[in-house]
């Protein structure tokens, strides 16, 4: 209390204001609840506060603490230094140049079409694959309808005479016109079987005819190919044969000459041409042109013999004789020969060398 009025002192410091709670009542029936509820409002309005300063501050830490921890140098981890990546490859069927151009690329763009060029390399097998299989699957069929249609020819002798035999068998009584003339007048019925089996016969020639045709058609292509180029490898051998005249003159000389000279025929040669002819390799005339051909690689290989060098004539020591000194020795002599024997024809032989001087 204060001397001058003597009251009670009140505290200066600012008044707090406390609201009360949602679930308080709105009136008391005693104050000692009332001063309960207001106390019980003013703690749960401070506690949060209080719990926000605690967690808020930070504790003291000492020099020592503060300290940064020593570490052992030998226990740091090493620095990672960054790999460079593999480089990418081109495609190998690429050009020189292009591979080029190709590690001037950025990264990214390599990666790029590295990919597609793996993926349409991935899509190029694939095809080559399923051709390869169609490919198979065709040869497959190509070699089984061969072997039917060959199965189909070989019968075909085998029906024409089983035909032909049936017919002399049922028929060996109509050899002439008169004969069938006759079966159809006194029997209709046996005259009809009659037709059907020539009509059998004939369509199992037609169909006779037909195959040998094509087999001899087939024949002669493959023969005609055969011909043309074993004559294309002869022309890398004989250069005469690539020109025009010069081979068409050999190839004449060669059935003219030499092959009628070693025993071939002109029927033989001509078979031979055709490829109707078979030629085996043990044929004498065959193991003639083999041993003439060894002979003439022997001369070929055969080493040259060295020409002589032409020496200088031998020159006798004494005095050189002077140029024309044996001409007129030989016309002295023939002018003595004269002299002895007036024949004229030493006469002639002397006139002759006297011309034949002068002119030198």
């Amino acid at each position: 209390m204060s001397e001058d009025t003597g009251a009670p002192e009140v505290d200066a410091s600012p008044a707090t204001e406390i609201t009360l709670g949602a679930d308080a009542p709105e009136s008391f029936d005693s104050p000692e609840r009332a001063v309960a509820s207001l106390v019980a409002a003013r703690e749960k309005s401070q506690s949060p506060a209080e719990s926000a300063e605690e967690a808020t501050a930070e504790p003291e830490l000492s020099d020592e603490d503060n300290a940064a921890p020593e570490t052992d140098p030998s226990e740091q981890p090493e620095a990672v230094e960054p790999q460079n990546p593999e480089p990418i490859d081109p495609p190998r069927s690429w050009t020189q140049a292009e591979k080029e151009r190709f590690a001037t690329l950025p990264r990214e763009t390599q990666e790029y079409i590295h990919a597609r060029e793996q993926e349409r390399e991935r899509d190029f097998r694939r095809g080559q694959n399923e051709i390869a299989e169609q490919r198979k699957a065709v040869q497959a069929e190509r070699e089984a309808a061969e072997k039917v249609r060959q199965q189909y020819e070989a019968k075909l002798p085998a029906l024409m005479q089983e035909l032909q035999s049936a017919q002399q068998n049922a028929f060996a009584d109509i050899k002439t016109m008169d004969d069938v003339v006759k079966l159809q007048a006194e029997d209709p019925f046996r005259f009809q079987a009659w037709q059907v089996q020539q009509m059998r016969l004939q369509a199992a020639k037609a169909e006779n005819d037909r195959v040998t045709a094509e087999n001899t058609a087939a024949e002669q292509s493959n023969w005609a190919k055969h011909v043309q180029e074993e004559n294309a490898k002869a022309a890398e051998f004989i250069p005469e044969l690539a020109d025009k005249d010069k081979g068409l003159k050999l190839t004449q000389r060669v059935a003219t000459e030499l092959l009628p000279e070693l025993g071939f025929k002109d029927s033989e040669l001509a078979a031979l041409a055709h490829g109707k002819e078979k030629l085996s390799i043990y044929d004498h005339r065959v193991q003639r042109l083999l041993a003439d051909a060894l002979k003439l690689r022997d001369i070929q290989s055969a080493p040259k013999p060295i020409a002589a060098k032409p020496l200088p004539p031998v020159q006798r020591p004494g005095v050189a004789r002077a140029p024309g000194a044996d001409k007129a020795a030989a016309l002295q002599t023939l002018t003595e020969k004269l002299s002895n024997s007036g024949s004229e024809n030493d006469a002639l032989e002397l006139l002759l060398a006297k011309r034949a001087t002068r002119r030198a």
